[in-house]
């Protein structure tokens, strides 16, 4: 019951919640045309060098971050290689052309690119694509958060197991019952930490 509470608690947020979007274009009036295009919507912030990129990101949270492909530095997909160590859970989106079509196939079977849209982009359908990305980062942090709290859980049963074998390593019979009942009380939480798990397992792979 609280699990399903803090979800919809979750769910709640992300509905209240700014999308934060980067993007990255060598071209002034591509830049121009995306933030007048979607400012009412997100939060956008735009810029026209790699490093600059990197440096909002590191002082920002985004959920979204957009990269043309080509660019005279560096391409679109080695933006997303450089910035993926310090940012795994940010949606990538490459805006490329037909021709580097090999390269974008390459980046996404590679897990460096969520999408790619193709220019000129429709604007309705950049618009489903970025908040497509944005519930993708949301259930990316989620899951990673989930993903912690079993581990710590799990790292705590260890212990107490530990705890028991030395009660019973350094006691009598008078501790026996104490430790049959601790036992079953371990055996609860394990099955709620095994349902917890298959869970989360589920919600992370669908």
């Amino acid at each position: 019951r609280h699990r399903r509470w803090r979800e919809q608690e979750n769910e709640l947020n992300m509905a209240d919640e700014i999308i934060r979007v980067l993007y990255l274009d060598d071209e002034e009036p591509n830049l121009f045309s995306f933030k007048a295009a979607f400012r009412r919507e997100f939060e956008v912030h735009t810029c026209d060098e790699p490093h600059k990129a990197v440096r909002l990101l590191d002082e920002h949270e985004f959920h979204v971050v957009l990269s043309d492909q080509r660019m005279p530095r560096i391409s679109g997909v080695e933006f997303f290689e450089l910035i993926m160590p310090d940012h795994p859970d940010i949606s990538r989106i490459l805006v490329t052309g037909y021709a580097d079509t090999d390269a974008v196939v390459d980046a996404i079977n590679k897990g460096q690119v969520y999408r790619f849209v193709s220019k000129p982009w429709n604007e309705e359908e950049l618009r489903g694509v970025i908040r497509a990305g944005y519930e993708l980062n949301r259930s990316r942090v989620q899951n990673a958060a989930q993903g912690t709290e079993v581990l710590a859980t799990l790292q705590a049963l260890g212990a107490e197991v530990d705890r028991l074998s030395g009660v019973l390593s350094n006691g009598g019979t008078d501790v026996l019952g104490q430790v049959v009942n601790d036992l079953e009380a371990m055996k609860m939480k394990i099955q709620e930490e095994h349902t917890r798990y298959a869970r989360f397992f589920g919600h992370s792979s669908s």
